[in-house]
């Protein structure tokens, strides 16, 4: 083994996006790859047609390509072991399957469907009851003369144990009677998952296989057949689960979990994803860890090992993805950020990927593209404008989706407040809005030339006219920036209005007083 080459591969089925557990195994084997200079392999694993979906591998090339996942060989770039999709395999795994019969290894099964539902559904029985497998030469002989439908399962032993060994969770065993005589061929001369797996990973030379902990108790199928043909078996790296963030079950849709398309829509960056998720069931020597978690993409593919990987299920975790996420934000310089957040808008937001043909946008994803149209040509606009604006929101940003709101007051002609966007706790809307209108002359005069506050002024001239109306001085400066940003919470205020300019906080201020009479 160790004079083989590294070859590791994705196999995904082309039906459906890649979602955050197909994306973290993705990740798995390419920062293995990296980190030993070995070879990242791209197979299809179409045998399920009825689920298939047109441009199904296009969409997997793409949504991994956003992320930086490449391949050495994939179905489009084609290579020395292909072909790369499974049905385009099938002669194959029936030569394969026939050898497997021939030498005692696998028979043929003519049990009709409803048969099998029928045992299935008596008693105790879970599994084929291997009626076929004590058929003689002779009957077998006639039912293929008279083309009886069949399928080839494989002879598993029935008694004994199989002992292997995982990269992660070290030595295996598992009771042979647990194991069924698997189908390897169906009747439509398809294979079944554990075949098609064992002839293209030897044939592919595949060194690795990772692919879930939910595989490892069925490992002994695998192991059944590469002894059955005498071939060489792979290290077999079975990843923990990413769970829900109750811990229940492995992580769903319903409990947070996004497309890999859909990450990126929300204005989540690939370094700070494939930081969060290679975490996940990883992390790095003592001598290489940093404390606060953030590793570039260069970074992990450098320190990657199995042996640093974890035998525990990991937690999806959002907060600190968003963490990861606003921590890769502010490593970038301004500049770069103002470009990445145009890509962002135009080719993640607006665009249409293959991927989206599947099961379409959510609804979030409909609204953000409606902000984005709408914004987006503002601030393509002006661009220095944009970057004054960008950096108000530089230190607390956590993914650019939050952008169209965030900026809105700094682009919109007209602002909208709800009752929550006003602190009426000491006084009325009527107050405020008295308070707020005598204020805009007052603040006029803080300004030089309409264009930048004086900071000494604008300090006096607030907190001297809350002290004339006998109110707490935050409570003015909160109005004042309820009224000219929408929000309770915004950024530094007064940096703020040197981008915006006095006439754009003025009528603000006047749109305010209304609305508080009014509501």
């Amino acid at each position: 083994m160790s004079q083989r080459e590294l070859r590791v591969r994705a196999a995904p089925s082309p039906t459906g996006k890649i979602h955050t557990g197909n994306l973290r195994t993705f990740l798995n084997n390419f920062l293995f790859a990296k980190s030993t200079n070995g070879k990242y392999i791209l197979r299809i694993e179409d045998t399920d047609q009825k689920r298939k979906i047109d441009e199904g591998v296009e969409a997997i090339v793409e949504t991994l390509s956003l992320y930086g996942i490449e391949f050495d060989e994939d179905p489009i770039k084609g290579g020395d072991y292909g072909p790369y999709i499974q049905s385009e395999r099938l002669d194959l795994y029936k030569k394969y399957a026939h050898q497997l019969v021939e030498d005692g290894y696998a028979y043929y099964c003519f049990c009709t469907s409803e048969r099998l539902k029928k045992i299935k559904g008596e008693g105790e029985q879970t599994s084929y009851d291997r009626v076929c497998r004590e058929l003689d030469n002779d009957e077998v002989e006639r039912l293929l003369n008279q083309e009886y439908p069949y399928v080839i399962r494989m002879k598993f032993p029935i008694d004994g144990i199989t002992e292997f060994k995982d990269e992660i969770y070290g030595k295996v065993k598992v009771k042979n009677s647990e194991i069924d005589d698997q189908v390897l061929l169906k009747s439509d001369g398809y294979p079944t998952y554990h075949f098609a797996v064992v002839v293209d990973d030897y044939l592919m030379e595949i060194s690795h296989v990772f692919r879930g902990r939910e595989y490892l108790s069925q490992t002994p199928k695998n192991i059944f057949l590469y002894d059955a043909f005498g071939w060489e078996k792979p290290k077999w790296v079975h990843l923990p689960h990413l769970l829900n963030p109750d811990g229940d079950g492995k992580l769903s849709k319903s409990k947070g979990a996004m497309s890999a398309l859909s990450y990126l829509r929300k204005g989540y960056l690939t370094d700070a994803i494939i930081n969060y998720l290679a975490l996940c069931g990883w992390a790095p020597s003592a001598e290489f860890a940093k404390q606060d978690e953030i590793y570039t993409f260069e970074e992990l593919c450098d320190l990657f090992s199995i042996d640093r990987m974890k035998k525990s299920n990991a937690r999806y975790d959002e907060t600190k993805l968003n963490h990861i996420n606003g921590r890769h934000i502010r490593g970038m310089d301004l500049d770069a950020l103002v470009e990445y957040v145009l890509y962002w808008a135009k080719d993640l937001v607006l665009k249409d990927f293959k991927g989206d043909k599947f099961d379409g946008l959510e609804d979030w994803e409909i609204d953000l593209r409606k902000q984005v149209e709408n914004y987006l040509p503002l601030w393509e606009g002006d661009l220095e404008y944009f970057k004054q604006a960008l950096s108000m929101e530089f230190e607390r940003l956590t993914y650019f989706s939050e952008l169209p709101d965030t900026l809105d007051f700094f682009y919109d002609e007209e602002l909208s407040w709800t009752e929550e966007d006003w602190n009426t706790k000491n006084h009325s809307k009527f107050e405020l809005a008295d308070a707020l209108e005598a204020m805009i002359p007052k603040l006029e005069e803080a300004f030089e030339n309409g264009k930048s506050f004086n900071h000494e002024k604008w300090e006096n001239t607030v907190r001297g006219y809350a002290d004339d109306l006998g109110w707490k001085h935050g409570d003015l400066f909160m109005a004042i920036r309820s009224a000219t940003t929408g929000r309770l919470k915004s950024p530094p205020l007064l940096d703020c209005f040197k981008i915006m300019g006095w006439d754009r906080v003025k009528r603000f201020m006047l749109q305010s007083v209304v609305w508080l009479r009014n509501n």
